[in-house]
């Protein structure tokens, strides 16, 4: 863990809001990066540069790439946010 900057300390208030920040960034993986594989979107899998009716209303649709290419930027930047809190609360002691 160290080579991210991220040092084991001990606190349980520590732990439980460090949780909120690495269940967020687990979520995002999930909804940012795998978008292609959710239920309302496989469908459009076999032709993903081609617009779909049933992408329209999606962040940077209505093709299926276009629609996961600005799901996994917003999830990206989101877990850089989620990174950088956990490093602050778990950073070095200084001495």
């Amino acid at each position: 863990m160290k080579t991210l900057g991220i040092h084991p300390r001990p606190g349980v208030v520590r732990a439980l809001v460090a949780a909120v920040p690495v269940l967020l960034a687990l979520y995002l993986v999930a909804r940012g990066w795998f978008y292609p594989l959710w239920p309302d979107t496989i469908g459009a899998i076999g032709h993903p540069f081609t617009a779909d009716p049933d992408l329209d209303g999606a962040w940077g649709g209505p093709t299926l790439a276009g629609a996961w290419a600005v799901h996994a930027l917003v999830a990206l930047a989101l877990q850089a946010g989620c990174l950088a809190i956990v490093r602050l609360l778990y950073r070095p002691v200084s001495r």
